[in-house]
């Protein structure tokens, strides 16, 4: 059985969660536009999570729309923004961002709009000053995930987008990796855009939310239907929803004990580490501002017994599974960008783990893990 400690990349979904979603798979399966009984059933589903996901986060129903995850969030924030900007659109990112939001922002540099990215600091935290020094008098968007994804750093969102206010500009955050591990309430801290993936928070994949604060106006996304408010065409994903809208009751609940759960359990990795890796490793990221549950750990390249980028490989090897904060592209192994932003070594970038606890983990997949690297490094 796998130890699985890479709940960064996706979660569990959580029994509870599918049980509130079987009912929509299985007899509830009508189209949520028809007029008969089964139609109207799914709107009022619909509707109703709706209503509960704005509870969650301080806004009002009618600034949550749903889509298909984080990516279509990620795109339907930026695009909408850019496309509505009626002449000249300037926007801010980091260099870190996901893939979601970088990628998109390269698109539109196709298309005439002109994007600006800013580098971390040695630390992975990205600078309110260094946003502030690429703002234009075209710049219409900045956009600063919250919590990275890789190194768990909590960027400091609430002096950004209050730059941003200020100026007259719009604040978007991919806020995919903070929800459930922290308080976010997109009101409190200026986000003009906010982001939800399901299957980071226990709930399916296919299904998010992009919050857009009531006063914005973007353009619409998917062409099609009038669905969500005429703002996303398609006919919407009546199960994934109610589980979504699951997902978000129990963190309701739990999510103080989540933290505390998670944070326990990194606390211990910490500890086992130095107990029996001391000399061999550095933590990356600033751990005085970091999510509970992730931990980015590089193994130093003069202490290895294999080459370099293996270490994931060796540990799936023992059926425990980790993120190597890497990717695969045309068949060969590449170090984190994000590590390599930073300005870490690629041979040291090269030798990373990402480890990140869920609901799920206890403290014997700790000892698992541990035990794993000592066989690896051969401390036995």
């Amino acid at each position: 059985m796998t130890t699985y400690l890479d709940n960064a990349a996706s979660t569990k979904i959580d029994e509870r969660v599918l049980d509130a979603m079987l009912p929509y798979l299985k007899e509830n399966y009508g189209n949520p536009s028809s007029a008969h009984k089964q139609g109207k059933l799914l709107k009022v589903l619909i509707e109703d999570a709706r209503e509960s996901i704005a509870g969650f986060f301080g806004t009002k129903p009618k600034e949550i729309f749903f889509t298909s995850g984080g990516t279509e969030s990620n795109n339907f924030a930026i695009k909408g923004c850019a496309f509505a900007s009626g002449g000249k659109f300037h926007g801010i990112t980091s260099s870190i961002e996901h893939p979601a939001v970088l990628e998109t922002y390269n698109y539109l540099c196709k298309f005439g709009f002109e994007a600006d990215v800013v580098k971390p600091d040695s630390c992975g935290m990205i600078s309110p000053s260094s946003i502030e020094s690429k703002i234009k008098d075209s710049t219409k968007l900045v956009s600063v995930m919250h919590a990275n994804n890789e190194i768990g750093n909590i960027n400091d969102v609430k002096t950004i987008s209050g730059i941003c206010r200020s100026r007259g500009i719009l604040f978007h955050s991919d806020t995919v990796q903070s929800i459930g591990k922290m308080s976010v309430k997109p009101k409190e801290l200026g986000m003009d855009f906010l982001t939800l993936s399901a299957h980071k928070i226990y709930g399916p994949k296919g299904i998010g939310i992009l919050f857009v604060d009531g006063n914005v106006k973007i353009d619409k996304y998917v062409h099609g239907g009038s669905q969500e408010r005429n703002m996303r065409g398609g006919t919407e994903n009546a199960a994934s929803i109610a589980g979504l809208k699951r997902a978000v009751e129990i963190l309701k609940d739990s999510m103080e004990d989540d933290i505390e759960h998670c944070a326990s359990l990194k606390n211990i990795l910490i500890k086992e580490l130095n107990g029996s890796f001391s000399g061999m490793y550095v933590i990356n990221g600033n751990q005085e501002c970091s999510l509970p549950n992730i931990l980015n750990v590089s193994f130093l390249p003069s202490k290895l017994k294999f080459s370099s980028g293996m270490l994931p490989v060796l540990l799936d090897l023992k059926d425990v599974a980790v993120s190597g904060g890497s990717a695969c592209s045309s068949g060969s192994l590449k170090p984190s960008g994000v590590l390599l932003e930073m300005g870490i070594e690629e041979s040291i970038a090269s030798s990373t783990i990402r480890v990140s606890f869920g609901r799920f983990n206890t403290v014997k997949d700790v000892d698992i893990l541990i035990k794993s690297l000592k066989e690896i490094f051969g401390k036995n």
